[in-house]
């Protein structure tokens, strides 16, 4: 795994000289993504021509999983006016290598980064749907005078683009830190990010937590080009929604059981070339334990590392189920405890790291875990997906009851019931009762969509709204303003969604695996996955997210993934033979931590310097009173006001750092 930085633009200053100690620092910025090599390049088009072709310049930080020696980036074409930096991996190189070749074209590496520039020859932007791998990647095309943009479908990897100059110049970096490290990027915070992060946990793309920065889509592209001086800025999806093909999924039972089957070992096999040491992320649960059955059909599991953690709080714990699968299976296992000590020592690390606000609490597990792995191994092995896509978390369950609610009329009644439970009393146990009560009956207030995000995510809306400034909301009101920045607001965005979902999916469940896929997968678990992995250098991997196991999921009919309350039915049944019976019965468990104990206790004196009225205020964009008023009822046990001060923690801890690289 690696990091790209660069920019392109039809200003002469913008590429000039010291465009190359500019872009050289945003490079710089990504070390931990990339610590095994560095990369530059500059276009040498002529000074005086810029201002009508264009000029770009692009860096390159590269973390060596396959051709070790031959793989250095920037890597250009034959005649060098091809130019790539490229962050992933592409799984099925070798077989597009083959197609490529038999076209006539030749290859002087082993490199996936090659097959890329060679199919972009040779296909353009058809490329992109003919690779399974995870990326984000940059190509400049010198003959063309054009940069090409784009992101994996699934959203794996990350990538930031910052407008500059009326769309003359674009910034762009696999981290925001990277991009904001520039100086032609404008760093005024944009409220709609800000309510993104208290209402979902995370910042939707296409928006950064920066007015002037967009993170570009999963699944999407952006073609850049000079056209004379006046530049043409094109975006599109290259994976849409598309509908699912039943045909996929055998209707026989069993033979649907062997194909998933043989579908996840090709998946696990795939993502088991590396020419580095490679391990598993083993959480007892049935999808990360699927994954480390899979990868030991294809080697010997005594050579298999697998990884858990356990905690101090026994609600939180999983590590007995992880240690039963591991002698199941006969795997190399490494367990560690991440005390609450070391929890509480690795939150202001970690705030201090992240390159863009993301308040899921589970980084800190996350980012444990991943430390320890990288101890031993350079890549890892999870089960991220198939909670998404075969149904696995309650809130899908939840879906056919707030349908019932919705017909009875009881989301009517959703103000008095919120007022009832909100007077339960607050447990700090793992997934309590009283926590799932209150979030379901939130959510019974919001339109279908936002409903799900009221559940898994952090505020309602209209409360999140509240928390808000006047300046701040009366920005939310306005609009972006400028054309080249025009996004729709979150509501809206969802609501769109949802809809391009409902359009070809079988069912509304299908199409809530691909709104979760899109926003919690995509801008939620994956950025916390990639960030804490990168942070040590560690890349991860997602068997389960591969095209064709996706593909398989979506074929196969509701009733074979969600059967009554159990969730991921295929996925469990496909297990019954190859796992521990408790593994295969056992419901989900979130990979959690004890915040709101933790707020109340140990980082009690820290959240309160950090959301300190007058540090709060200088943004101009919350309500300090109402902040305080959160602290407040959440210290006297009063109400759980853990996710929405975890999201402010993670905010202002973000925006009172410097800016990086200025």
């Amino acid at each position: 795994m690696c990091g790209i930085a660069g920019l392109v633009s039809v200003r002469p200053d913008r590429v000039d000289a010291d465009a190359v100690a500019r872009v050289a620092a945003m490079r710089d910025l990504l070390h931990h993504r990339g610590p095994d090599d560095r990369g530059f390049w500059r276009d040498p088009v002529a000074a005086d021509a810029v201002a009508v072709q264009g000029g770009c310049v692009f860096g390159f930080a590269r973390l060596s999983i396959v051709d070790l020696q031959g793989g250095h980036q920037p890597m250009g074409n034959e005649d060098g006016a091809v130019q790539i930096v490229f962050n992933g991996e592409i799984y099925n190189h070798l077989e597009l290598r083959s197609q490529l070749q038999t076209a006539g074209h030749v290859f002087a590496t082993r490199s996936d980064t090659e097959v890329l520039i060679h199919g972009w020859e040779e296909w353009g932007t058809s490329l992109l749907q003919r690779c399974n791998g995870m990326f984000d990647l940059a190509l400049w095309d010198g003959h063309r005078r054009q940069l090409f943009l784009a992101r994996d479908r699934f959203g794996k990897k990350p990538l930031f683009v910052g407008v500059c100059d009326r769309g003359d110049t674009l910034v762009f970096g696999t981290e925001l830190s990277a991009v904001r490290a520039h100086p032609a990027v404008d760093d005024a915070i944009d409220p709609h990010g800000l309510l993104s992060l208290l209402v979902l946990d995370y910042v939707a793309a296409p928006r950064s937590m920066l007015r002037h920065v967009h993170a570009v889509e999963p699944g999407a592209f952006w073609l850049w080009s000079a056209n004379g001086g006046k530049p043409i800025l094109t975006q599109g999806l290259w994976h849409p929604p598309r509908p699912a093909d039943p045909d996929l999924a055998p209707t026989d039972p069993r033979a649907a059981q062997a194909e998933l089957q043989r579908l996840i070992i090709a998946a696990t096999e795939r993502r088991l070339m590396a020419e580095v040491p490679l391990g598993i992320f083993l959480s007892g649960g049935i999808d990360s334990s699927l994954v480390a059955w899979a990868a030991a059909q294809v080697r010997s599991a005594a050579d298999i590392d697998t990884f858990a953690i356990g905690f101090d709080d026994p609600s939180f714990d999983e590590s007995a189920h992880a240690r039963a699968v591991a002698r199941h299976l006969g795997t190399r296992h490494h367990e560690r405890v991440l005390s609450a000590d070391k929890s509480l020592a690795l939150v202001p690390e970690i705030l201090a790291r992240l390159d863009q606000p993301l308040a899921d609490p589970s980084i800190v597990p996350t980012w444990f875990l991943c430390g320890f792995a990288r101890e031993r191994v350079t890549v890892a092995l999870g089960g991220d997906g198939g909670d998404e896509w075969f149904l696995g978390y309650p809130s899908f369950a939840g879906h056919r009851f707030g349908r019932v609610c919705d017909a009875i009329g009881v989301s009517l009644l959703h103000r008095p019931l919120q007022m009832v439970v909100d007077r339960l009393p607050v447990s700090h146990q793992n997934w309590s009762l009283d926590y799932q009560t209150k979030r379901f009956v939130t959510g019974l207030g919001q339109p279908p969509a936002l409903r799900h995000f009221a559940w898994i995510g952090g505020w309602p809306i209209d409360r999140a709204v509240g928390l808000l400034s006047d300046g701040a909301r009366e920005a939310l009101r306005g609009g972006d303003g400028d054309a080249a920045l025009a996004r729709p607001d979150l509501a809206l965005q969802v609501e769109q969604t949802w809809q391009a979902w409902r359009l070809p999916a079988r069912d509304d469940f299908d199409a809530l695996a691909g709104l979760y896929a899109r926003y919690y997968l995509a801008d939620g678990v994956l950025q916390k996955v990639d960030r804490a992995s990168m942070a040590h250098s560690l890349e991860a991997r997602a068997p389960l997210l591969d095209p064709d196991v996706v593909a398989f999921a979506r074929a196969l009919p509701t009733g074979q993934k969600l059967r009554g309350r159990t969730a991921k039915w295929a996925l469990r049944q496909l297990a019954a033979d190859k796992l521990p019976a408790d593994i295969v019965r056992r419901p989900k468990k979130g990979f959690g931590v004890p915040l709101g104990a933790w707020l109340r206790g140990p980082l009690h004196g820290w959240m309160r310097d950090v959301l300190a009225p007058h540090r709060v205020a200088q943004s101009g964009l919350l309500d300090t009173a109402a902040v305080a008023r959160l602290i407040e009822e959440h210290a006297a046990g009063r109400a759980d006001h853990r996710k929405v001060l975890w999201a402010l923690l993670t905010f202002e801890a973000w925006r009172q750092r410097p800016r990086p690289g200025l």
